[in-house]
């Protein structure tokens, strides 16, 4: 977990990167006492992560702040540790986010990110690999999935020292995509009630097409974790150097 990696401890201030709704957030902040300022640039997520923070009375320990990580509003060394989790792959550039990130950590402090990557095995050759990577590109609108071997090649670009990377979807981790493979059945049998609720004009416009996208994008998924070209859990952890 990102707290363990971190050292994370109460009244740190821990900076979530692309924080979505966040449900990580709270986990820290409940686990650890610590400060978790979250930003992501969805406004509405914004919202939803305010209303679960409060819900969960966690509200005093998780701020949530509307904003681009590449250009985000706050001072330099201004935070005691920095995770991102499956949020830096939506950077257009990698070498940006990282720099950022490495802008407002404290010298001698860590940052953790779960990297969405394709692996030793993917053959950029190989028309099927092609299919399944630009499927996954396309359902989850990423600029273009980065290889493993980039990640710790342009942390250390920016400045930072790699403590450790590791593919953690890899054995003995139980596969993380046999979920997306059982949600098969459910997604017929949603599909079928969507589409009913979308003829009698329940459900908006477009909610269909985009349930049928969700499914094809799964499927990518699922592809890519079953012939081992993709993982959506490479790990890496930082330091930023001391001064």
């Amino acid at each position: 977990m990102a707290v363990d990696l971190l050292g994370v401890k109460a009244g740190d201030r821990i900076l979530d990167a692309g924080c979505g709704v966040g449900g990580p957030m709270r986990a820290i902040a409940a686990h650890s006492k610590a400060n978790v300022v979250g930003i992501t640039i969805n406004e509405y997520q914004v919202k939803r992560a305010r209303m679960h923070n409060k819900k969960a009375c966690l509200d005093s320990l998780c701020e949530v702040v509307c904003g681009n990580f590449l250009q985000m509003p706050f001072a330099d060394d201004s935070f005691d540790g920095v995770y991102s989790i499956e949020a830096t792959c939506h950077a257009p550039k990698l070498e940006e986010v990282y720099k950022e990130i490495y802008r407002v950590l404290k010298p001698g402090s860590l940052y953790v990110s779960y990297e969405w990557v394709t692996t030793e095995l993917y053959q950029p050759e190989n028309p099927e690999h092609v299919e399944i990577i630009h499927g996954i590109e396309r359902g989850d609108a990423l600029p273009g999935l980065r290889s493993y071997k980039d990640i710790a090649q342009v942390a250390k670009k920016v400045g930072f020292e790699v403590v450790q990377e590791k593919d953690l979807a890899k054995p003995p981790s139980n596969p993380w995509w046999t979920r997306l493979k059982m949600g098969r059945i459910a997604y017929w049998r949603n599909h079928i009630l969507v589409t009913i609720l979308a003829f009698l004009g329940i459900a908006p416009k477009g909610t269909v097409d985009v349930h049928e996208m969700l499914f094809v994008t799964a499927d990518y998924l699922s592809k890519g974790g079953e012939k081992g070209i993709f993982s959506p859990m490479h790990m890496i952890l930082c330091r930023k150097p001391e001064e």
